[in-house]
Order: C-alpha cells, then sequence, then structure tokens
C-alpha cells in the first residue's frame, strides 16, 4: 500500500464539514501526501471550495493532490475513502417539513433525524446514497463509504442492509473524540483547559456512551474509579438554574438545553449527549396533555433562521477563496473533522477509538448485534469500526432505542420500496407522532409537497 490515501468528499460544499476537511487533509503528515477529491453539483460552490484547497496546499507547502469535478464518477476510482456530506436544499425541505407537521400537532426543533422530518429526509437522501453505492462497487470497490448525511443513523441502516457489500459506516460529529471527553472533564472540574487533558489524565477516564444518534445517553461516568454521574447531575441542576438568569435563545435548538437535560437525567439516570436533538425524540415535551410541561414545550426549527445562518456562513468561506481572508486563518482556528480525523487513524493505523454509527455486534448486550448504535469503537483499515463493550441498556432507555431503532428501519424499508402503508407504519412508530388520522394527513400533504425531490414511484 502507497502512503497516497485519496480521499473523495460528496458535497465539498457543506456546511459544518468543507473546510475542517482541507485543513486536515493539508495538515496531517499521514494524509497530506495523498488525494483530495472534491466534488460538488454546483460548479460555483466547487471552483470555491477548491481554491481554498489550493490556497492552503500552497500555504502549508505540502504535495497533496487536489481534484475537483461536478461528476462524481470521474473521481472515485480507487478512491479509499468516500465520504458523504451532502444535501438538497437542506433549510428549505426541513421548514416544509417542520410547518406542515406543526400543522398536525407534531413539533420538531431540529427536523432532521426523528418525526416526519426525520423521515422525509431520509426519503429524499437514501436513493442517492444508494445510487453512490453503486457507484462505489463499481468504481472503488475496495473503498470504505463514509455517511455523513442526516439522518446518519437511518441512512446507514440503509447502507447496511441495501448495499451490503459496500463497506460502510456512518458519523455524526456530535461525540468527536478526543474533544468530547475533554468537554466532559472540563465540565466536571477534573481539568481546566485543553492543555491539563494529557494522556495520563485521559487514561483514568472511563466514560460509556450509548444509543441511536442523536439519541445517545452517558451510561457511565468514572475518573480514576470514582463514580462521576452524581456530580454530572450537580452540574447540570446547576446549569438549568442558570439558564434563567440570561434570556433564552429565541433559536429552538439551543433554547433551555440544560433544563431539559435536568428533566431526562433525572428521568432515566442518564445524561443526553445531544439534548439538541434529544429532546425532539420524546413525546413528553411536545405539549400533549394537561399538566404544564417543564421547562417549556419545545419550539419550531426556523428554516429561515438557518437559511441566512447558512449564507453568512457562505460569505466567510468565499473571503478564504478569493484571499480577502488570508489562508493562514484556516490554520489559526482550525481543526480536523470527525470523518478526516478517523481515515488518518485508519489509513495511519494510529489505534485511536472514535464514537461511530454501525451496527452493535454484542457491545450492548440486550439490543440485537445488528442494532445501528452510536458506540465508541476500535479501528483499523481492513475491518474497520468494532464496538467496545457497553453492558446492558437500562430499562426505559431499552425501550425508547428500540422504538427509535424501529422508526429508523422502517423509513428504510418505506424508501426502497416506496410503500405509503410502511411509510404510514414508520410514522405510526416515531416516538413523537400520537395520532394515526395525523400521521395520514403529514404524509400525503408531505409526499405532495416534496414531489419534486422524491423518486416517482411514490406517485
Amino acid at each position: 500500500m502507497e502512503n497516497k490515501p485519496k480521499v473523495v468528499v460528496i458535497g465539498a460544499g457543506s456546511y459544518f464539514f468543507g473546510k475542517p476537511v482541507i485543513y486536515n487533509m493539508v495538515h496531517s503528515p499521514v494524509l497530506n501526501r495523498g488525494t483530495l477529491a472534491l466534488v460538488d453539483t454546483d460548479p460555483a460552490v466547487l471552483e470555491t471550495m477548491t481554491a481554498i484547497a489550493e490556497r492552503a496546499k500552497a500555504h502549508a507547502g505540502v504535495p497533496l493532490e487536489i481534484i475537483g469535478s461536478t461528476d462524481r464518477t470521474a473521481v472515485m476510482k480507487n478512491a479509499d475513502f468516500i465520504v458523504l456530506s451532502f444535501s438538497f436544499r437542506n433549510a428549505y425541505y426541513r421548514e416544509l417539513d417542520t410547518r406542515i407537521s406543526r400543522k398536525y400537532g407534531v413539533t420538531m426543533c431540529s427536523s432532521d433525524t426523528i418525526g416526519p422530518g426525520g423521515i422525509f429526509r431520509a426519503l429524499r437522501e437514501l436513493p442517492e446514497v444508494l445510487r453512490i453505492a453503486d457507484d462505489v462497487r463499481r468504481l472503488a470497490p475496495n473503498a470504505w463509504l463514509i455517511n455523513f448525511v442526516n439522518p446518519t443513523s437511518t441512512l446507514g441502516i440503509g447502507l447496511m442492509r441495501h448495499a451490503p457489500s459496500v463497506r460502510s459506516f456512518a458519523l455524526c460529529d456530535g461525540n468527536h473524540e478526543p474533544y468530547v471527553r475533554a468537554m466532559y472533564l472540563n465540565k466536571l472540574g477534573i481539568i481546566h483547559d485543553e492543555e491539563e487533558f494529557t494522556p495520563e489524565v485521559d487514561a483514568k477516564f472511563e466514560l460509556k456512551i450509548a444509543g441511536v444518534n442523536h439519541c445517545t445517553w452517558i451510561l457511565e461516568c468514572r475518573y480514576d474509579g470514582r463514580d462521576l454521574l452524581p456530580l454530572l447531575l450537580e452540574k447540570t441542576r446547576e446549569a438549568a438554574r442558570h439558564e434563567y438568569d440570561h434570556a433564552p435563545s429565541p433559536k429552538a435548538k439551543p433554547r433551555l438545553n440544560a433544563n431539559y437535560e435536568l428533566a431526562l437525567m433525572e428521568l432515566y439516570g442518564a445524561f443526553p449527549t445531544a439534548a439538541s436533538h434529544t429532546k425532539e425524540y420524546v413525546p413528553f415535551f411536545q405539549g400533549y396533555g394537561v399538566t404544564p410541561v417543564t421547562p417549556e414545550p419545545i419550539i419550531c426549527f426556523d428554516g429561515y433562521n438557518r437559511a441566512d445562518e447558512m449564507a453568512a456562513a457562505w460569505a466567510e468561506t468565499r473571503k478564504l477563496a478569493t484571499g480577502e481572508t488570508p489562508i493562514a486563518a484556516l490554520f489559526d482556528s482550525g481543526r480536523g473533522d470527525h470523518a478526516t480525523d478517523i481515515i488518518e487513524s485508519m489509513w495511519g493505523n494510529l489505534g485511536k477509538k472514535f464514537y461511530i454509527n454501525s451496527p452493535n455486534r454484542g457491545a450492548v448486550t440486550n439490543l440485537p448485534d445488528d442494532a445501528f448504535l452510536e458506540l465508541r469503537c476500535e479501528l483499523d483499515l481492513e475491518h474497520g469500526p468494532r464496538p467496545l463493550p457497553v453492558g446492558s441498556m437500562p430499562r426505559g432507555l431499552l425501550g425508547l432505542t428500540q422504538q427509535v431503532l424501529d422508526t429508523h428501519e422502517l423509513t428504510v424499508e418505506a424508501a426502497v420500496t416506496h410503500d405509503r402503508k410502511k411509510l404510514l407504519l414508520a410514522l405510526a412508530a416515531d416516538p413523537i407522532v400520537n395520532n394515526l388520522g395525523d400521521a395520514k394527513n403529514i404524509m400525503n400533504e408531505l409526499l405532495e409537497a416534496e414531489r419534486d425531490h422524491l423518486p416517482p414511484e411514490w406517485f
């Protein structure tokens, strides 16, 4: 094997992903002798990202080969890794999903992984993911296909079930090592800055996180043998009180998250690692019932606000391409993204551990081996991710996890069969849909509203 990995990124203009992957490919001595192939169907976006990559390469003085193409098949041949980070009119469709669902009493604060929003995003994205998998099978049969597109667990299940010959796993940047471990050590007062996060400190820290992506939980948290879950609960109570000292965010995802964390931790005895999403996975914060909801019913995702944020971020990205912002700024503030950190470890045989979405393989003892979970994994180039033992998922969370997995599995089957009965079953299984008539209306209205971007077989 030559020390020249070929990494193909499909969706090079990604809101979160594009610039960090360029930073990592240029910065890492394991990767920067290889090839970075950037793919985007928008020529202007592709030109911008390719210009940034070329400027970063020149600034670092490395031999990384940069390729850009609007046609993925032109650059996929003999790739070692293919990373998916695309989406089509992300904010527009999430706003549409949210607005129509809310009309029928279903509120989503993120609208991209659970609820009707997560289901319909999978209907839009999975057909393209499976077409890409077909291209991988033909052009790069030895490559690892890494899905970074939401709903990442649903699309990962789709690849596992319907492209089994393609080596694949799925990612989210929420539990990105080593940063997530340092963050919790800092939150708990064990360390106070990044310089204190040494290998010796890390070796004393036991953190067990398990669940389905965006619905993952800290089940165990120990430092030097001491159980820190009681301290984490205390810190969460303190953060929840302080949230009211300042005006709560008007935005749906970050609003009152410490208070939602507290409610969930007091209920389940485990800490939700992605409260901005997890509060959307449970029915408790929808506003159903008679008793007032604490802290409050979640509010709707604002797609227009997200579109404005993405436009502002893109304006800053273009400044890097044109030179208005010095390329050194990318290096001064940069860090690796989750996917290329993993690629670096796999290619360089570095032996690092990461949280990855893949089959359970016995790590959670009371869930099936093929349950698609986000778990800490060892991994290498030959075998891919191997989840580390977790033990059992506690009752309560076990049932929620199974319900979320059922929703995701049914969504995949609906997406590949274009069967409206299966789609309705997926909506009925979803933890925040509580009325069958509403589910039917949401299904029919969203199918019609998104007709232009759904396979014609639905109609």
